[in-house]
């Protein structure tokens, strides 16, 4: 019988202690031009992975994939809509023609609408979950179809510390995110036996310009003093997080939910 901590197993250490993590590795990133997206893009990059870039913004797509060409990587980078499957289904077959294959994928488009919950427009409701929602079904399936012929690959959804709290104003987001957490699992469960991993990454409150502009200076400081480690998370955080779920490190981890939140929840502080 073998235990946690039987010395007896040696690792294979894939890849080697000195080389990239994701070096060879083929890394599709959603709402990759900017933000988090941005962030793990080129942290995948600077790793060894060429990249699949998709976004709805055609000047930031533009500009980070002359960022991933910079640190000689290859990219691919297309403006698509994630809630569209035959936008999908185009934008996943020409990555494959590109590169023959993909080894991960980042689910990361999001869209936000906050307003009280007996206010909250039908309209709004659809279009958060479709993108933030839907979004990460359409393209995890169009990714697990190609990874399950590889017999091989690693998916990693960006959830969030809402899918799992009551966020004041953010009725239609908490319930998108609540449904990325409980499809990672499902999706970690049925795909295992085709070789492909599922994780998720539950950030707490991100400083990105987009949060900034949404809460203002009062709300970024008072999110901030909610965070037992004293500070709001950086894109570099959730970009490392990824980095290990995606990377061989990770190799025997699946349909887990990752925080990274700076003890946020630990501490059980609701934002009011």
């Amino acid at each position: 019988m073998s235990c946690a901590n039987d010395d007896t197993h040696t690792s294979s250490n894939k890849g080697g202690a000195m080389g990239k993590k994701l070096e060879g590795k083929v890394a599709v990133i959603t709402g990759g031009a900017r933000g988090i997206g941005r962030e793990i893009a080129l942290t995948f990059a600077r790793e060894g992975a060429d990249l699949a870039i998709l976004d709805i913004l055609p000047a930031e797509i533009e500009n980070i994939a002359g960022e991933i060409k910079a640190i000689n990587r290859q990219v691919v980078a297309r403006t698509v809509d994630v809630t569209r499957s035959e936008s999908i289904h185009d934008y996943f077959n020409t990555v494959v023609e590109t590169f023959g294959k993909i080894d991960i994928l980042v689910n990361n488009a999001a869209y936000i609408h906050y307003a009280r919950f007996l206010d909250f427009p039908e309209q709004e409701w659809d279009k958060v979950m479709a993108v933030s929602l839907k979004g990460y079904f359409l393209c995890g399936q169009a990714a697990a179809r190609q990874m399950a012929k590889q017999r091989t690959g690693n998916i990693v959804n960006i959830a969030s510390i809402a899918g799992e709290i009551g966020v004041p104003m953010g009725c239609a987001y908490c319930a998108s995110k609540g449904g990325v957490i409980a499809l990672t699992k499902l999706m970690a469960t049925e795909l295992a036996a085709a070789g492909v991993r599922v994780n998720a990454i539950a950030p707490g409150v991100v400083d990105t310009e987009n949060v900034r502009r949404v809460v203002g200076a009062d709300g970024m400081k008072m999110r901030e003093a909610m965070v037992p480690l004293g500070r709001l998370a950086k894109t570099f955080d959730i970009a490392k997080a990824a980095l290990f779920l995606a990377s061989d490190d990770a190799d025997f981890i699946t349909g887990h939910i990752l925080r990274v939140d700076g003890g946020f929840m630990a501490a059980a502080v609701a934002v009011r």
